[in-house]
């Protein structure tokens, strides 16, 4: 892309995680992690910013690596997913960009 961004696109599926309240998210495919991990700068925490497209909403976030799946989580928040109607178990089509 000419803008100084790199996209990649993947789909997964929906997991709840137990806890106080039981936030949601995805796990990037090995694909899509091993492209990730060579793009943007990690925080301390070893987080990576980026901006999301899920269906028609377009969200900044951070991807927040998982050592023991060798992946990166995408924490989705509940306005997200009222907006575009996602629950647990479901397949959803992510576009993340990452900044260059």
């Amino acid at each position: 892309m000419s803008d100084g961004s790199h996209a990649i696109r993947f789909e997964a599926e929906v997991v709840r995680f137990d806890g106080p309240g039981g936030w949601h998210g995805v796990f990037l495919p090995p694909d899509a992690a091993s492209e990730a991990r060579f793009f943007g700068r990690a925080n301390t925490l070893g987080a990576i910013t980026v901006r999301a497209q899920i269906g028609v909403t377009k969200i900044k976030t951070s991807l927040f690596p998982d050592k023991r799946r060798d992946s990166f989580l995408l924490p989705l928040k509940a306005e997200l997913r009222g907006r575009e109607n996602i629950e647990e178990g479901d397949p959803i089509t992510v576009t993340l960009l990452v900044d260059t």
